[in-house]
């Protein structure tokens, strides 16, 4: 920002404070506009802004313009417009009034492992079974009263399961499920990424998801968001929250929102923060609301930003097992072995210290998900700290002789409609070890072979619908855990987010201007409109008019909207015209002194000036943000006034 004119960092100043983030009608910056500064001179600050990337403009359906301070730039902005000096309690106690929960990164692998194990299946009207996201709903750590103020959309009697709505939504934001015709299912190669980040990655990137989808849409309720994710807010550090909204009021950040309405949706705000395990809540003993970041606070973060090598953590981290099949997770193992344990242990609690149980049933339940038992107590083995208890490896390798001594498997019947074909498949040179014939009309087959079937069928004409027992294929909703422990040591690919639109995710809470047809920077439009029709003199000369062509040129500098230059009290001054009335005619404007703060509204009549000309606004070239052309932002000052140009 350091390449931005002063006006251009001023008219982006104010409308940050007045809109942060949210996008606006083409027009509404009028009110914003500064007393120095013509609508023409705002408007080419405002390209200027576009040019650098701090300002979008896009098309509605209908043809109308809409601005936008992208997001992602919020954060610089809110530092370098508002720094924010918290003022910490000290000397005395805060009464904890809502401790923080488990985390957001805790209660996702929950939910994780609950698609995974029970599935989120869908009823014929394309919603998630009620069942099944009230069993999520046990699941999570964080509950409704947490998030119930956040306004989400979600009709009264859905708000018990309000908690597992919002995670399934966090799980589509982050690619790791997939919706399919009968229920989503998990994204096999996303999930593998997601679980070699480190946990504080992954908190990272749950914010800004949860920072951008969950919160109040209003100016001010987003200011105080990214305000109080700054570094000025450090953990363990309490806040007392009316003294910051407070200080917002100050900064103009709190808009047209009612005090009492901005101090509510805050505090609802910090109770979702409180239920994710990032914040909590207090009171001092007169009663005043406070509140503070937890040591898990997580940063703002690029939502493109790549996760560098370095930061993968090490699956070779070790756990401990215990006599009793207790295993204990200290809280450097990474996540990637945690749920490879959890799918053949059981997980009995993720608070400080992760535990899980080993138990019979679930080194079953792996083995019928594609882990057999010796591989299973291989792992195990190989990443329990000091070895397995005597009593553990026993019972891990009878519990193991005992399972897979009989198994079922899943075939696919092909059927012809005559027995010719029947024979003609029958004899076909490179579909001998993909069938198996059961009668003149009937074969066979393995799922596996499903694919070469098509291929070979298809070549010799007689190709089956893609429909199996009137469904259409569909990948298998279970991954395959042989690969998949198997490749977590090794797979190094790394977890990118999805790129977020208003259409990803549950509950459709994205931003619809994104979806907008973007206008470039190179389509800004003339800001001197019919130039060619208005004589050039105007504004290459000083001269002194007559009346009636005084209050031509004067008409003309309202209708651009630039400003007119005049000798006026021995001085030449800039006038900013707003309105001519009356006849004999009078114009009401602001007059800008040469000390470049001065402003004065004032209605004046021709008599009052001398020579005068119309002064034309030129584009920035000394912008890093801006190509080249033939245009200067603003005249510099001389100690005659401005520069006669």
């Amino acid at each position: 920002m350091n390449q931005l004119s002063a006006e251009a960092l001023e008219v982006l100043r104010r409308l940050c404070a007045a809109y942060a983030a949210q996008p606006f009608d083409e027009g509404k910056e009028e009110r914003w506009r500064p007393t120095t500064l013509c609508r023409a001179e705002q408007k080419l600050a405002m390209d200027e802004l576009r040019r650098a990337g701090l300002l979008t403009a896009r098309h509605k359906i209908l043809g109308e313009k809409l601005y936008q301070i992208p997001v992602e730039q919020l954060p610089v902005l809110e530092q370098e417009f508002f720094p924010c000096q918290p003022k910490f309690i000290e000397g005395y106690s805060v009464n904890l009034s809502m401790e923080a929960g488990a985390g957001l990164a805790v209660d996702l692998f929950r939910a994780l492992l609950f698609t995974s194990s029970e599935g989120l299946p869908l009823t014929a009207k394309g919603i998630i079974h009620k069942k099944n996201l009230n069993r999520l709903a046990a699941q999570l750590s964080f509950q409704e009263k947490h998030i119930a103020g956040l306004s989400m959309g979600i009709p009264s009697n859905e708000m018990d399961t309000l908690s597992a709505t919002l995670v399934v939504d966090i799980m589509l934001c982050l690619g790791l499920i997939t919706r399919l015709k009968t229920g989503f299912k998990l994204d096999k190669d996303m999930l593998k990424r997601w679980l070699q980040l480190p946990e504080t990655r992954m908190t990272d990137i749950l914010y800004g998801i949860v920072i951008h989808r969950f919160g109040s849409i209003g100016p001010a309720d987003q200011h105080f968001r990214y305000l109080i994710s700054s570094t000025a807010f450090v953990p363990e550090k309490w806040t007392a929250l009316p003294g910051l909204l407070d200080w917002m009021a100050d900064m103009n950040l709190t808009g047209t929102i009612a005090r009492n309405e901005l101090e509510q949706s805050s505090l609802n705000w910090l109770r979702c923060l409180t239920g994710f395990g990032w914040c909590e809540q207090g009171s001092t003993p007169e009663g005043i609301p406070c509140f503070r970041w937890t040591a898990a606070k997580p940063k703002l973060i690029s939502g493109s930003e790549s996760l560098p090598d370095s930061m993968a953590e090490n699956s070779n981290v070790q756990f401990i097992v215990q006599p009793d099949f207790e295993v204990l997770i200290p809280p450097e193992v990474p996540y990637i072995v945690r749920w490879i344990l959890a799918k053949c242990s059981e997980l009995l609690q993720t608070d400080t210290m992760w535990s899980f149980r080993l138990t019979r049933e679930k080194l079953e339940q792996a083995s019928e998900r594609g882990m057999p038992p010796e591989e299973a107590i291989a792992w195990i083995k190989d990443h329990a700290l000091g070895g397995l208890p005597s009593v553990v490896e026993l019972s891990l390798e009878q519990w193991g002789k005992s399972i897979g001594r009989t198994s079922l498997s899943e075939v696919i019947l092909l059927t012809c409609q005559t027995e010719e074909d029947g024979t003609a498949i029958a004899a076909h040179p490179r579909l001998q070890d993909c069938l198996k014939r059961i009668g003149p009309l009937h074969f066979l087959i393995s799922p596996e072979s499903v694919e070469q079937i098509h291929k070979e069928l298809y070549l010799a004409g007689m190709a089956p619908s893609r429909m199996i027992g009137g469904c259409e294929e569909e990948a298998d909703a279970d991954i395959v855990w042989t690969s998949f422990h198997q490749e977590a040591e090794t797979g190094q690919e790394l977890y990118s987010l999805p790129v977020l639109n208003s259409e990803l995710g549950l509950l459709h809470r994205g931003n619809p201007f994104l979806n907008l047809p973007v206008i470039s920077p190179e389509q800004e439009e003339d800001i001197l409109l019919g130039a060619e029709n208005v004589p050039q003199i105007w504004s290459k000369e000083w001269r002194h008019y007559h009346s009636s062509t005084a209050q031509k040129v004067m008409e003309q500098g309202l209708r651009w909207g630039i400003k007119v230059r005049f000798s006026l009290k021995d001085q030449m001054l800039d006038f900013i015209p707003f309105r001519i009335k009356g006849n004999p005619w009078k114009v009401v404007g602001h007059l800008l002194y040469n000390d470049g703060e001065t402003v004065e509204e004032i209605e004046l009549t021709p008599e009052d000036w001398k020579e005068m000309k119309l002064v034309i606004p030129k584009r920035r070239r000394n912008s890093s943000s801006a190509e080249a052309s033939d245009y200067v932002m603003i005249e510099k000052s001389t100690e005659f006034g401005r520069t006669l140009t």
